[in-house]
């Protein structure tokens, strides 16, 4: 089960400097017995315990030995939760990172005109990824279109936002402003920009069709990596360039990466170079040995209408409610929750998102679990999250601007929290859902009517 997990905070590091101290004095040894087991001064070794130098873990081992405990006893346990909240006010304190660009041609790392701050960065295994982005004005003769191996909706916060995609139907625009959502493939050569003078704000959900969504992250403090758009690659190329990226990923030489897939070094090197065929029993043996699906080689052939769907903060109102209460619908996670579809026509998605209004809850703070992740951000209102963390209840209450990505197989609830008695208005949250599919049925998405494909259950203790 992915949860996020973590360990090397300063508390972590005080605690290893403790424990060796309770050890010592466990077998009644005085800071001169350990030193001079280990070959240290007591300097040193006081040192080591009040955490007022680094430790070597040569050093560590040979206290280990000496004292004779595990290794591992002396070192902090990992811990693991399996939701991750990110407070306004937490964002707020840090800048944005900056959005890379690498060039497919040259390999090259540019900066994109726009930032972003992960919401869920340090969960492992998502299976979507959360951003808050700043979009940025930009000239005309300076847009820079990205493509991406995701599916993508954008929740616009502040300001206006144009989304430029290019399809084969040609260059397409829509101009997004505050609670619009626009659900596309971003494997389609796309740029989001502002129309106004300053920066605008959204919410960025990615979803990787055939691995976490992650995948193209680097880390918190350099930001994610997107590929700059190549215009127009036949298919063959298309191919290469995530073989090579593949190749790549796995610090493999062609000569090694052409013993794992059964093909000789000289004819790999051919195949990058684009001097030999990409032949169909050569793709699906890729696909086998690297546990990829076809699309990931295939994506921007598989090129499926709709492009996208806009949905204006207007027209949310007139679709249809959805306010489920039987056991096999995702939204019993959220108590007393009306939901409206905000990609209601996209069919083939893998994601669903929903704007979410509380009405006073359903009367019952029971908690389920079911396959899948969500992710909730509070645009209204206060919201309260009830689940299990080592076996004990855990309550979390997120404000306006705060957000929660949740492992849905943990039991858990979300429920309403008035914020003040004289607030009138109900809290509003959007969500995004995200589930395996079907295997019957690998590309359609789920109908709203049946919006998990496994029965979600109740947790009893």
């Amino acid at each position: 089960m992915p949860v996020y997990s973590f360990v090397g905070t300063e508390a972590d590091r005080e605690a290893l400097g403790r424990q060796i101290r309770e050890h010592r004095r466990r077998r009644g040894w005085i800071l001169q017995d350990l030193a001079s087991r280990v070959g240290v001064s007591v300097a040193t070794l006081s040192a080591i315990e009040n955490r007022k130098v680094s430790l070597e873990v040569e050093l560590l081992l040979a206290i280990a030995q000496a004292l004779d405990v595990p290794l591992d006893e002396l070192l902090p346990r990992s811990r693991s939760c399996h939701f991750w909240i990110a407070r306004q006010a937490d964002l707020d304190s840090r800048p944005p990172v900056p959005m890379k660009l690498v060039s497919r041609a040259t390999g090259t790392l540019t900066s994109y005109h726009n930032k972003v701050r992960p919401l869920a960065g340090e969960f492992v295994g998502k299976h979507i990824e959360p951003l808050e982005i700043e979009v940025y004005p930009v000239p005309d003769d300076r847009v820079q279109f990205i493509s991406h191996h995701h599916e993508e909706f954008v929740f616009i916060l502040d300001g206006q936002v144009e989304c430029l995609l290019k399809t084969p139907d040609g260059l397409l625009r829509e101009t997004l402003a505050a609670g619009d959502g626009m659900y596309f493939w971003s494997y389609l050569p796309h740029c989001l920009r502002s129309l106004g003078s300053g920066a605008a704000r959204a919410i960025d959900v990615l979803c990787s069709p055939d691995g976490p969504a992650d995948s193209e992250l680097e880390n918190g403090a350099s930001g994610p990596i997107y590929l700059m758009d190549a215009f127009k690659k036949d298919l063959s190329q298309q191919i290469v360039g995530r073989i090579v990226a593949l190749r790549r990923a796995r610090g493999m030489s062609t000569a090694e990466f052409g013993r794992l897939l059964g093909v000789s070094p000289r004819r790999l090197t051919g195949i990058e170079r684009g001097q030999k065929p990409v032949t169909v029993e050569f793709l699906l043996e890729l696909c086998r040995t690297c546990r990829k699906p076809k699309e990931f080689f295939l994506a921007g052939s598989f090129v499926r209408r709709p492009f996208y769907e806009v949905v204006r903060a207007g027209d949310v109102n007139a679709h249809p409610r959805r306010r489920h209460r039987g056991p096999t619908a995702r939204l019993d996670c959220f108590a007393g929750a009306i939901g409206r579809p905000l990609a209601p026509r996209f069919l083939t998605r893998q994601m669903v998102p929903y704007l979410l209004r509380f009405d006073n809850g359903d009367g019952s703070d029971r908690l389920l679990r079911h396959p899948g992740q969500e992710f909730l951000y509070v645009l209204r209102g206060g919201i309260r999250l009830l689940t299990i963390q080592d076996a004990q209840p855990v309550t979390r209450t997120l404000f306006a601007g705060d957000s929660c990505f949740v492992e849905a197989r943990v039991p858990h609830r979300f429920v309403e929290a008035r914020v003040s008695p004289y607030e009138t208005r109900h809290a509003e949250a959007m969500a995004v859902f995200w589930g395996p599919r079907r295997e019957k049925s690998p590309v359609r998405a789920p109908a709203e009517r049946d919006l998990v494909p496994h029965r979600s259950r109740a947790f009893r203790p």
